[in-house]
């Protein structure tokens, strides 16, 4: 067995200097998740509020969507199997998961500043996840607010994901996503260096470290136009009330209609479909 260990550190505030667009590079990890969805579950405590499954999810969402805007702008399509499910414990707990999401009340030791800690074990032979990989986000006592949650949780889901640390503290137009440094007010999202390390590592690259070539430019991945990827949260239910309150409607207009003698059958509009969005191992706390 190998072990090491990388912690994660955050400040309370982070200084923005401009970008190091000539030498941004991140390193990948020795492995990556061979099948998807990944099955998260979220173990709410006494440390954590709904508000922090949400912000959760929030940040899943936001890695998705990252993705599919960078395969949008680049023609990259390696990276659009990556979806995941959600599951929340007191809500539609599950034993079978390979991300564990818990809080803490306080600062992780050691060093004493850091707030969010991803534990991750490997095969080193076949590089798969050795599930649970965990993650541990601090809440102050549940104090935290929402946005600070949604940033760590998308750090460490980077880690998750495969990703290391990232070079530069900046990208051309905000702070820099895996930088082991994190804003907590200020929104962020997956760079453009992060998601092209993600399609290095899937692509076969382990343990390397990669640079952002001169032909993407060095910035944040916003959400942009890129359709709502589809997901099995618990969430998203209430997204299909109007649609089931339609389909039920559809019965009832046709008996109408044909009460009143007319012949033609109302035009039904397509839906549109959004785009998809061992023996050996290794141990890391990144």
């Amino acid at each position: 067995m190998l072990a090491a260990e990388l912690l994660l550190a955050h400040s309370q505030a982070t200084a923005f200097v401009g970008a190091a667009t000539m030498s941004a590079s991140i390193n990948v990890e020795g492995f990556r998740w061979n099948s998807f969805p990944l099955r998260v579950l979220v173990d709410m405590n006494e440390w954590s509020t709904q508000d922090y499954a949400v912000a959760v999810r929030e940040a899943l969402d936001s890695w998705v969507r990252s993705i599919w805007n960078y395969t949008n702008s680049f023609n990259d399509t390696s990276l659009t199997m990556i979806s995941y499910v959600l599951y929340v414990s007191d809500i539609n707990r599950t034993n079978d998961y390979n991300v564990l999401v818990t809080f803490a009340a306080s600062e992780i030791d050691p060093p004493s500043n850091t707030v969010g800690l991803t534990t991750a074990r490997w095969n080193v032979q076949t590089h798969e996840p050795l599930p649970p990989v965990t993650v541990n986000i601090t809440t102050y006592s549940a104090t935290a607010d929402r946005l600070f949650i949604r940033n760590v949780a998308m750090h460490e889901f980077g880690h998750t994901f495969g990703l290391g640390h990232a070079s530069p503290q900046n990208t051309l137009d905000g702070p820099e996503l895996m930088y082991y440094l994190s804003s907590r007010n200020r929104v962020l999202y997956p760079s453009t260096l992060d998601v092209y390390g993600l399609a290095m590592l899937y692509k076969g690259m382990y343990s390397k470290t990669v640079q952002l070539p001169a032909s993407i430019p060095y910035k944040m991945l916003s959400e942009g136009t890129v359709p709502r990827p589809t997901s099995d949260c618990w969430e998203d239910w209430p997204r299909y009330v109007p649609l089931l309150g339609s389909i039920a409607i559809i019965p009832v207009l046709v008996l109408v209609l044909r009460k009143l003698g007319h012949k033609n059958k109302p035009e039904q509009a397509a839906e549109e479909t959004p785009l998809p969005p061992d023996d050996l191992t290794s141990v890391r706390n990144i």
